[in-house]
């Protein structure tokens, strides 16, 4: 399984809409709609997902988010089909893993 690109930039690590998107094979426009669509505090919001851009092949300025691990998290778990199923899976087997060297 390919990994998102993740990108340190002002002390937090994230990844863009884009890559989640081609991640879990899903529309770009469906990912930002699912991030629009979360039912989370705006605290929450304002903190995992922040508004971003980027220049499609055309040259125009299109809309993305700077997505944080936590924010990732809390999209990826709404996520269905096989692609979300197994990175649920290896997301609790590494939690599983972390436990057992405690």
């Amino acid at each position: 399984m390919v990994l998102p690109e993740l990108k340190f930039v002002n002390q937090q690590i994230t990844c863009s809409s884009l890559d989640l998107a081609v991640h879990f094979d899903k529309q770009h426009k469906n990912i930002l709609r699912d991030i629009r669509s979360l039912e989370c505090s705006q605290e929450f919001t304002e903190l995992n997902f922040e508004p971003s851009e980027y220049t499609d092949p055309t040259g125009r300025k299109l809309e993305s988010y700077k997505i944080t691990r936590d924010g990732f998290t809390f999209l990826a778990m709404g996520f269905t089909g096989k692609k979300a199923a197994a990175w649920k899976e290896a997301y609790i087997n590494a939690f599983n893993q972390m436990e057992k060297r405690l």
